[in-house]
């Protein structure tokens, strides 16, 4: 199990327009076993995009210029819509591997970006995973540092 900030390469991901592509994905949540997995896709087109580092809310956007985490490129993390993918069809399909990772405080940015800009839009469930109550994410801490032992 990959925790949050973990970055995904999908060979087949299948977009919310029906069409099918690679994207590297970004894991916005730390799932449990049976809980999704919550991603959002990125893109390194600048097309019309700004280039100004961190959020950008008004365009549901966060920005992470070249070479300042794992990216090479300048990268558009794309917040305004949400993956989720369960945990069997994650370990199941050889289409999606894990290429890296982003710092505590990269995903936090991230996360935080994604409630100022499109916070009336997330559904409930997925508020609840993105930010769970405090106690639930420090049992499920408490259920990692004992499972590494």
């Amino acid at each position: 199990m990959q925790t949050r900030g973990a970055i995904y390469h999908h060979r087949q991901l299948v977009f919310h327009n029906g069409l099918t592509g690679k994207k590297y994905l970004i894991l916005l949540n730390t799932p449990g076993k049976k809980e999704p997995y919550l991603f959002v896709k990125t893109t390194s087109q600048k097309k019309d995009k700004p280039s100004t580092a961190g959020c950008i809310k008004k365009r549901s956007l966060f920005f992470i210029p070249a070479g300042k985490t794992f990216f090479k490129l300048d990268t558009w993390v794309q917040l305004y819509e949400i993956y989720p993918i369960l945990p069997k069809d994650i370990d199941t399909n050889k289409d999606i591997s894990v290429e890296g990772s982003l710092d505590v405080k990269m995903i936090d940015d991230i996360v935080n970006c994604l409630f100022e800009a499109e916070e009336d839009n997330i559904a409930p469930i997925h508020k609840k995973l993105l930010r769970p109550p405090m106690q639930d994410a420090l049992l499920k801490l408490k259920a990692k540092f004992d499972q590494d032992k």
